[in-house]
């Protein structure tokens, strides 16, 4: 079974969870052009040579359209600041490992507070 829809998953199977999850940070959403060959091309250059010529040999040179476009940008360096505040990261290191403000990673860390807070049950006196 795989991890990641579409064309991603056929790579996947081919070159496993960690490679493909490589690819899709830096491709994901975009097209990529699968080369002729693999030696000193930009596809080897992120996954290396051996995957690369793996993918070649199964797929085929050309373009594909690779989903997953939250792996990379925006939306994966909040969803990675996310999960290392959840996991009890100071601002400081979220702030270094994700290249973002102390300020933004305070909002963050406040609307995770905020969700938190908003699942806790309410009570009929409390209304009253």
């Amino acid at each position: 079974m795989t991890t990641f829809p579409g064309i991603a998953g056929d790579i996947e199977a081919l070159i496993g969870t960690e490679l493909t999850t490589e690819l899709l940070r830096h491709w994901g959403g975009c097209q990529l052009s699968i080369p002729r060959r693999a030696e000193g091309s930009a596809l080897a250059r992120v996954i290396g040579v051996d995957a690369a010529e793996t993918i070649i040999r199964e797929i085929g040179h050309g373009r594909v359209t690779l989903p997953c476009g939250s792996l990379r940008g925006a939306k994966r360096r909040r969803a990675e600041a996310e999960r290392m505040l959840r996991a009890g990261a100071s601002l400081q290191e979220v702030a270094r490992a994700c290249d973002m403000h102390t300020r933004t990673v305070s909002n963050y860390r406040a609307a995770i507070e905020n969700e938190a807070n908003s699942r806790q049950m309410t009570l009929r006196f409390d209304s009253e």
